[in-house]
């Protein structure tokens, strides 16, 4: 019975990924579909350019939104612990490959977030400062997401390693193989996404081509 609940969470899990509000806001108010246009990424950072802040706002409140819901839900129905991981992963591949669009999508990092507050709130918190404002001082998400996702990675191993309650109640080696999986999943994903842009990168020896231009 056990096994079947947290199965039925993983379903739901990706079925609330899969709802792309990118897709459907940009849809309704300028007729076009993102994953044709710009970036081809249905996430907030194509929003921003088609729609503008409050559209991106919006998209990027709702794609954490689904991270943070799909990681609460196993506690609410009383699922076991464990059920988080398979819950908060599955809702990063709706997210990145969602049915209703012939199995595309964003990239994953607003969901992921969603799932890192609700699952490891302080890390995370901590994490955004500095990675907001690296986004306004270097006018690039990339850039400041990348950053972000460091610090919070080292912010959840120095947890574990020192014993920071603080930061992590009951911290293990758990928290860093999940904060380790979902920051390799959304870099896999971008790559994806970026693959030529990648290949372009790697040819010129040009970091900064890794970060500009998607």
């Amino acid at each position: 019975m056990e096994l079947l609940i947290v199965a039925l969470l993983g379903l739901a899990a990706y079925l609330i990924g899969s709802i792309p509000p990118a897709y459907y806001l940009v849809r309704l108010v300028k007729g076009v579909d993102l994953r044709e246009v710009g970036s081809k990424n249905v996430g907030t950072l194509n929003t921003y350019h088609h729609v503008g802040v409050w559209g991106a706002g919006l998209v990027l409140f709702l794609d954490v939104g689904k991270g943070a819901l799909a990681a609460l839900l196993p506690g609410w129905i009383g699922a076991p612990d464990w059920a988080v991981y398979v819950t908060g992963l599955l809702v990063v591949v709706g997210h990145n490959w969602t049915f209703l669009l012939g199995f595309r999508g964003g990239k994953g990092a607003a969901t992921i977030i969603g799932v890192c507050l609700a699952f490891l709130t302080w890390p995370t918190l901590i994490a955004l400062v500095p990675g907001v404002l690296v986004v306004l001082l270097s006018r690039n998400a990339i850039v400041g997401l990348a950053v972000g996702y460091v610090i919070f990675n080292v912010l959840v191993i120095a947890a574990v390693a020192f014993g920071l309650d603080v930061l992590i109640a009951e911290p293990g080696l758990r928290h860093v193989g999940f904060a380790i999986l979902l920051s390799a999943l959304v870099t896999v994903s971008y790559a994806i996404s970026i693959r030529s842009q990648l290949m372009k990168a790697i040819r010129n020896r040009s970091i900064k081509e890794v970060f500009y231009g998607s």
